[in-house]
């Protein structure tokens, strides 16, 4: 009998446990989008900027600057959906976020960036993250910054997103998640969470 109560009382503590793991665990946000698209833009002003503080306890989130542009010859050149002032902007922001090693900081760069009132160049939200700016240009007039664009081209086509910004929740993508995502990121991550941040 006693055995019999003990086995309840830890398969009752390994369920607790188990559900306690669950809404812990920090959940992983793939965003891929490209440096002057407005939804965008529109995605990181209105999502994810009022939202971080409350989320971050609970998200790892990573940022891939690349959307519907395309690498020729190798790497060579890059045309981009919005023209070349984009494509300067996608490799800005490799390589500003290859510098950045903490989310925080990589947070706080693209949000200043991806803002409508932002230098569309994307030089002052660098100075401002405090990124060694001769670092920097040597990154983006360089091959680091052709390898950095063309990663991140290799990764956006695994997902060959047909909408530009695109979240990816834990490795895979659902178009239901990501169209609520779009409107409601703190939503979805309350769902993905089972509500485990005060914000939900």
């Amino acid at each position: 009998m006693m055995q019999r109560v003990l086995v309840l009382f830890l398969a009752v503590a390994f369920g607790q446990f188990a559900v306690l793991k669950s809404q812990t665990s920090r959940i992983r946000v793939a965003v891929y989008y490209e440096h002057l698209c407005p939804d965008s833009i529109r995605w990181f002003s209105n999502q994810l900027s009022p939202n971080y503080a409350a989320l971050e306890p609970i998200l790892d989130i990573e940022f891939i600057p690349f959307g519907k542009a395309r690498s020729i010859n190798g790497g060579e050149s890059f045309e981009c959906q919005h023209g070349p002032l984009e494509c300067e902007g996608n490799r800005i922001q490799s390589c500003v976020l290859n510098q950045l090693n903490s989310q925080d900081a990589q947070v706080s760069y693209t949000t200043c960036q991806m803002h409508f009132l932002a230098d569309p160049r994307g030089w002052e939200c660098a100075f401002r993250s405090g990124v060694d700016l001769t670092v920097l240009q040597n990154c983006v007039d360089g091959s680091l910054g052709t390898q950095l664009q063309l990663e991140a081209e290799r990764r956006t086509q695994l997902i060959a997103p047909a909408f530009v910004p695109t979240m990816v929740f834990n490795g895979q993508f659902n178009q239901n998640l990501q169209d609520r995502a779009f409107n409601n990121f703190l939503e979805v991550m309350c769902d993905l969470s089972n509500n485990a941040v005060s914000a939900c």
